[in-house]
C-alpha cells in the first residue's frame, strides 16, 4: 500500500513539474521570424526601431498567427459612426459605415522615429506610397454646405498623398515575472493632398442628383474633410491601437528592446 502511495506521489510531482514548465514556456512569446530586436542603450536606437518596423510591415500585412495578429491589408472596420456638425454649420450629417475595408496599408514608408524606451513613449511619422482606399457600405442623412443629402449603398473614399503621425504611450506591467508594455493611448493625425469621394445610390438611386452631389463633394473636399477628419483619425487610431496592443500583450518588452 505504501509503495503504491509513493508511486502516486512521484507521478503527481512529475505532472506538476511538467505543467509548471509548460506554463512557464508558454507564457513568454519570442519575437517571430522577420521581427528585429533593438538595443535600448544603442545611440542609434531610433534608427533601429524605424528599420525594424519597416521590415515587419510585410509580415504584419499577412498576419502573424503566433501573436494572434490577423492580416491588416486590408484592415477591416466593422462599424464606424460619424455625427458631425451643427444646423448652423457647413456640415450637418449623420454618416455610418459598416464592413469598411481599408486597402494599401502595406505601402507605408516610415520617415522618422522618436522614442523614450524607458518612458514607453514612441512617435513615428510615415508616408504612404499608394493612396489609402476605404471601401464599404454607407448610410448618410443631413446636409453638406447648403445642399441636403440622403442615401445608402456602396462607398469609396480615397486619400492620396497620405502622411501620418502616430503618438503611442504605454506603461509597464509584470506578468509571471516578465515585463510587458500595456498600451494606454495612441493618437493618429494625418494630412492628405486629395480626398476623392464616391457614394453610390444617393437620393434613392436618382442618377442625376447623385452624380451632381458626388461632383459637388469632390469640388469641396477640403471643407468636407476638415469636419470629417477628427472622426476618421479616431477610427483609424483605434484600429491601429488594437493591432499594437495585441503585439505588446504577447511579446515581453525585454524581447523587443534588450
Amino acid at each position: 500500500m505504501m509503495r503504491r502511495d509513493a508511486v502516486l506521489v512521484v507521478l503527481c510531482c512529475l505532472v506538476y513539474a511538467i505543467s509548471k514548465t509548460t506554463r512557464s514556456t508558454a507564457s513568454v512569446v519570442k519575437l517571430p521570424k522577420g521581427f528585429v530586436a533593438c538595443k535600448k542603450d544603442d545611440p542609434g536606437v531610433n534608427a533601429c526601431i524605424q528599420q525594424a518596423l519597416q521590415t515587419a510591415v510585410p509580415h504584419l500585412v499577412k498576419g502573424v498567427p503566433s501573436l494572434g495578429l490577423i492580416p491588416i491589408d486590408p484592415l477591416i472596420i466593422s462599424h464606424m459612426d460619424i455625427n458631425q456638425g451643427t444646423s448652423n454649420g457647413p456640415l450637418d450629417i449623420k454618416l455610418s459605415f459598416k464592413d469598411l475595408y481599408i486597402h494599401n496599408i502595406g505601402s507605408i514608408k516610415l520617415t522618422s522615429m522618436k522614442s523614450s524606451i524607458n518612458n514607453y513613449t514612441f512617435n513615428l511619422k510615415a508616408d504612404f506610397d499608394e493612396p489609402l482606399v476605404l471601401e464599404g457600405m454607407y448610410n448618410i442623412q443631413g446636409k453638406i454646405i447648403i445642399l441636403p443629402i440622403t442615401g445608402e449603398g456602396r462607398s469609396n473614399l480615397t486619400l492620396a498623398g497620405l502622411k501620418v503621425s502616430i503618438n503611442t504611450n504605454g506603461k509597464p506591467v509584470t506578468r509571471r515575472g516578465d515585463e510587458y508594455m500595456e498600451l494606454e493611448s495612441m493618437e493618429l493625425k494625418f494630412s492628405t493632398s486629395r480626398l476623392y469621394i464616391q457614394l453610390d445610390n444617393l437620393f434613392n438611386g436618382d442618377r442625376v442628383l447623385g452624380s451632381n452631389m458626388n461632383m459637388f463633394m469632390n469640388q469641396n473636399w477640403r471643407e468636407i474633410l476638415k469636419d470629417l477628419q477628427p472622426a476618421f483619425e479616431s477610427a483609424l487610431g483605434m484600429a491601429f491601437q488594437s493591432v499594437t496592443s495585441q503585439f505588446f500583450h504577447k511579446v515581453p518588452y525585454s524581447k523587443i528592446f534588450n
